[in-house]
Order: structure tokens, then sequence, then C-alpha cells
């Protein structure tokens, strides 16, 4: 397998079969920048535009322009969320020409990973999955029609007017919304890749050594990898702020209210983009106990020898024995022994604490001052 292949593991589908029409990664930064703003502006200007045609200033101000979750949902996630595939597919091309150049993956077990990443590219460019993403899109239009009416005030108080949706209302949910929502669903099922590439590794039999010095057999680089997910994270937690933030201004209920649903984005968050990593441990159990047992076994022979020679000198005191190989072999013994089995570091868990944590911040400025929650924060870590 050649280690030049660009995988675009964050690319396939339809909507990215768009996005690289105008071969967008080739661009100069410029180019990308006027393309994904004028994407921006297409899902955003044309209902503000509409909006305030039909609202007038006034209310254009209190409803439009209040609906922070409209606003960030356009003109912060989206490009987020399109500028973090060139990382990832960076990324992810680097951890699989690692993989061959450090020869974890050579003649004995690259058909199987080839097999492997043919699936995965199947199932990347699944014709299936962009069918079954539309008409998830679409038919949740129709399905929650009603609870748009209903819950217009918070939703977005600016697309429906005496029950009847307007003519930006029905931009922003017959264009905006399903362009938006192919690319969040599009980046949930590239999630899920992931943790079946990952999960498809751990069954592999890898060239891995528990005397590797990053001390996770020689898969310590796949955090990095893991790392890039940070920009996804940053704006599903962006997303839910915006959301949250709605809730607050137009229903003036209190954050504290939806403590449960916080917490169970910040478990969301865990699961998605830090659990994935565990998918590896039953394989970094398997080679630091199949180590472990091997230097146990090839170890009897050689101290029984030392043994022996150790006696012959405590009689003859002639000849003492060599004991450099005794300090190697115990130090393999503990290199085996401290290796670790789970790729989860303090950098993986502050990274994407941080994701959920700090779009929260403006949220909980509105209720609480910053200076309190700051003080609040650094005397719990300072104890």
């Amino acid at each position: 397998m050649s280690t030049d292949k660009d995988y675009a593991f964050a690319s396939g589908g339809m909507l990215w079969k768009v996005l690289d029409r105008p071969t967008f990664e080739s661009k100069s930064i410029r180019q990308q920048l006027y393309y994904v703003v004028g994407l921006m502006l297409l899902c955003w200007l044309p209902i503000a535009i509409l909006s305030f045609y039909k609202l007038g200033w006034d209310q254009f101000c209190l409803s439009f322009l209040r609906d922070v979750a409209t606003h960030v949902r356009f003109l912060l996630v989206l490009p987020i969320l399109i500028f973090a595939r060139r990382g990832i597919n960076n990324s992810f091309n680097n951890a699989i020409s690692f993989f061959h150049q450090t020869k974890i993956v050579d003649s004995t077990n690259q058909e199987a990973f080839e097999r492997m990443m043919d699936k995965l590219e199947k199932w990347k460019n699944s014709k299936l999955i962009d069918f079954i993403l539309i008409l998830t899109v679409y038919l949740s239009f129709f399905l929650q029609e009603e609870s748009r009416v209903n819950n217009a005030s918070i939703y977005a108080p600016w697309h429906i007017i005496d029950n009847h949706i307007t003519v930006a209302g029905w931009w922003y949910l017959l264009v905006s919304i399903p362009i938006f929502q192919l690319l969040l669903y599009r980046w949930l099922y590239t999630i899920i890749l992931w943790m079946v590439f990952l999960r498809k590794l751990s069954k592999l039999k890898l060239n891995l050594s528990s005397l590797h010095p990053d001390g996770l057999g020689g898969l310590g680089f796949l955090r990095y990898t893991q790392l890039s997910f940070f920009p996804v994270a940053l704006a599903y937690s962006i997303l839910t702020a915006g959301v949250m933030n709605n809730l607050i201004i137009f229903s003036g209920i209190s954050i504290t209210d939806y403590k449960v649903a916080i917490g169970s984005i910040l478990l969301i968050i865990l699961f998605l983009f830090i659990l994935p990593l565990l998918l590896l441990m039953p394989l970094l159990v398997k080679v630091k106990r199949n180590y472990y047992m091997q230097y146990s076994l090839e170890s009897w022979p050689i101290a029984r020898k030392y043994e022996e020679e150790l006696m012959d000198f405590h009689k003859t005191g002639e000849e003492n024995p060599d004991t450099s190989w005794h300090i190697d072999l115990i130090g393999s013994f503990e290199k085996t022994r401290d290796m670790k089995i789970i790729l989860i570091d303090k950098t993986i868990l502050l990274a994407f604490a941080a994701a959920v944590v700090i779009p929260f911040l403006p949220v909980l400025a509105q209720q609480v001052p910053l200076k309190e929650i700051f003080i609040n924060l650094f005397s719990k870590i300072l104890g």
C-alpha cells in the first residue's frame, strides 16, 4: 500500500463532493475563505434580509438579532466544521503513513490492513448513507413542523408570525437548515467511522512493542489524531450553547434549570471524542501480557545460569558473574510492567473539556458574573 495516498478520511458522500467540485483544499486560503463565506451568506443573509423586510427594524432587533442560536449556527459552527475537515484529513494521512514508516504495518499484516482500509473507503463513500442523511434531514422537517410552531418563541422567534411560517422561515427550513444539518450529520458519521477504524485496528496483529518509549506500545501518536477532532467538539458545544442562550433570552429560564442537560452534553462529548481511544485498550492489554509472558519464559534459562555462576563464585571466589544482562532484563520487565493500556491522558481530557466549557462561559455570564465563575473555579482547583 502506498503511503502517499490521500485517504481524505473526513470526506466522502454527496455533501463533500459538492464542496470538492472547485477542488476546495487545493485553493489558497483566501479563495477558501471566499467559498466558505459564500456558503455562510447563502444560509444566513436571505433570512436576515427577508426577516428585516417582514418584521421592521424594532421587531427585527428584538427577535432576529437576539437569536444567537441562528447566528452561531451559520456564521460560526458552519465554517468551523468545513475547515476542520482539512486538519483531520492531514492528521489521519500522517497516522496511516506512520504505521508504514515504523513497520507497525509490514508484509506480515499489510493485507489485513489494506482490507480494513478498503472497507472504510466503501463505507465513507456509501450512497446509502447519503440517502439516509437526506431522508433524515427532510423527514425531521415534516415530523417537527408542529413542534416548531408551538415553540417558535424559543426555536427561532422570527420565522413564524401569527402561526404562519414567513418567507424567511421557509428559506430557513428548506435551504439553510438542511445544508447545515447535512454537514452536522456527516460529521457525526465521520466520528462513527473513526470509532469503527479504531475497533478494527485493535483486532489486527500489529507490530507493537512494550519497550517503546511512549509507554503505549508505540501507538501514542494516535493521541494527536484524536486531538484533531477538537474543532468538531468545539463546534458541537457552541451549537448547544447557542440553543441554551436562546432559552435564557426568550424564555427567561435559569441555566440552573438545565444542569442535567448541560451534564448530558458533557457526557456526549466525552463519548464521541474521548472514549473512542478506549477501543484500543484490548490490543494494548494483549501486547503487554504477551511481552510480559515472553520475557518471563525466556529469562528462566538465563536466570538459572546466573544462579549457577553466582554459586560457583561463592565457592571459589575466582570469577565474578556478569550482572549487566540482569540489569537489562530488570529494565525490560519494568518497562513492560509500566506500559499503559489507555491512550487517554491529561492533554486529551483537558482539551475536550475546554471544548465543552468555553462556549458555555458567555451563557453563564448572563446570570453569573464571569469574575465569580473564575473565582469559584480556581478555588476548587487550588483546593
